[in-house]
């Protein structure tokens, strides 16, 4: 889909230049080489760069969750029925 029709910014070239570091419609024009002309684009520039933070605040959060860590940050307590009861099977028909 084309967010920009006068530099032909398509959401692949605008979400390239998000990837590499820009943060606002300005950074995605200036990765570019180019300038804002008619501004119809800047709204869906804005929304896509606000998605694109959050994502990448959603992906850091997750990585700097330890591995096996409980996700509300306390030890599940000892179930009540944790003694060692043989198990009986039961054969499925």
């Amino acid at each position: 889909m084309y967010v920009c029709i006068c530099h032909a910014l398509n959401d692949k070239k605008v979400k390239a230049a998000l990837d590499q570091g820009a943060t606002t419609p300005a950074s995605v024009f200036r990765h570019h080489n180019c300038q804002v002309q008619c501004g119809k684009c800047v709204p869906t520039m804005r929304s896509m760069a606000s998605e694109h933070r959050a994502v990448m605040a959603q992906q850091a959060a997750i990585a700097a969750t330890p591995v096996g860590a409980p996700c509300c940050g306390t030890a599940m307590p000892e179930p009540a029925n944790a003694e060692a009861i043989p198990a009986y099977a039961v054969a499925a028909e």
